[in-house]
């Protein structure tokens, strides 16, 4: 139980850094940007593997008490 805490612990610390990554890629893109480019949004596949995984560790920790 210990170890799926720590591990549930990790996955939201890795959740956090994937959101500023994404902010930080927001903002370092100017105004500019998406009047050049048609597509301004950017993959968010590495954000929805991280809630699944959390999602899956909570579930084995409900299982476990």
């Amino acid at each position: 139980l210990d170890k799926l805490e720590r591990k549930l612990s990790e996955l939201e610390s890795k959740l956090f850094e994937e959101r500023c990554r994404q902010n930080e890629i927001l903002n370092n893109r100017g105004w500019g940007h998406g009047m050049r480019n048609a597509k301004i949004g950017f993959s968010t596949r590495r954000e929805e593997s991280i809630k699944e995984r959390i999602e899956k560790v909570k579930e084995q920790i409900n299982q476990t008490k």
